[in-house]
């Protein structure tokens, strides 16, 4: 993989519209890349939701959808099945947040988990609601502070954090589970292969596979993209540990 090359599937003089620093556009390049390698560009189709996400179609050259906020899964889950009943096997993938993949989609994704919807979601986990102003999300760590925890969160008010690619993985109808980081060179080939085997799976038909991927959001949590990546080094990856929860065909 050439880390810096611009794949096929990235559209013509793209506009960065993510905040310095944000891994969004590094995500975005990463399946990319993927898509190029499978060749499945033409029979793609994104579905993205509200918040960051959001975004993915200025940059994704693949038939992308816009679903309610939290409703991707849902949505994914309709495309396919409508395309496969007039015998089209379309390429189905969602790109999500992970308050609203986990928190206010949290009964669609599990659910379309549950059944085994031959879909790929990927989900973006920043531990916060990075759009709407940082506010404290199902995945924001013990002690965060963010602009609705400004105590940091606590177990007694808030409770403790979603760790999503492992509830996913518990979900009988999962084929893969993974969580991944892009923090350094060695992990965003790692996240590219990751997700190489998630829609690979999704092509031979072995049902819900799933990938979250740490990444940073240095506008909220008030660091230097630097300092972000460190933090998902020395403190996010401790707390969410990378690497495969699950894998039917080795588990």
């Amino acid at each position: 993989m050439q880390v810096y090359s611009t794949p096929k599937a990235i559209k013509e003089n793209s506009n960065f519209t993510f905040c310095p620093g944000c891994d969004h556009g590094l995500a975005i390049k990463t399946i990319a890349h993927v898509i190029d390698e499978l060749n499945i560009r033409e029979n793609t189709i994104a579905v993205a939701s509200s918040g960051c996400s959001v975004f993915l179609y200025n940059f994704l050259d693949v038939d992308c959808i816009e679903s309610p906020h939290g409703r991707a899964c849902a949505v994914a889950t309709g495309v396919k099945r409508a395309h496969k009943a007039q015998g089209n096997n379309k390429f189905v993938f969602t790109y999500q947040g992970d308050g609203d993949f986990a928190s206010i989609g949290l009964a669609e994704s599990m659910h379309s988990a549950l059944r085994g919807e031959n879909i790929t979601a990927i989900c973006i986990n920043n531990t916060n609601y990075g759009m709407t102003g940082g506010q404290l999300g199902p995945t924001t760590a013990m002690g965060q502070i963010t602009t609705t925890s400004q105590n940091g969160r606590n177990r007694e008010y808030h409770g403790f954090p979603i760790k999503t690619a492992e509830q996913i993985a518990q979900c009988e109808g999962t084929c893969f589970s993974a969580r991944v980081a892009l923090y350094d060179i060695k992990n965003i080939i790692n996240t590219k292969n990751t997700i190489k085997k998630a829609f690979e799976y999704q092509n031979q038909n072995l049902g819900f596979s799933f990938v979250e991927i740490l990444s940073s959001c240095p506008t909220n949590w008030k660091l230097s993209p630097k300092e972000s990546h460190e933090k998902i080094k020395t403190e996010l990856s401790q707390i969410f540990p990378l690497g495969v929860l699950k894998d039917v065909k080795n588990d």
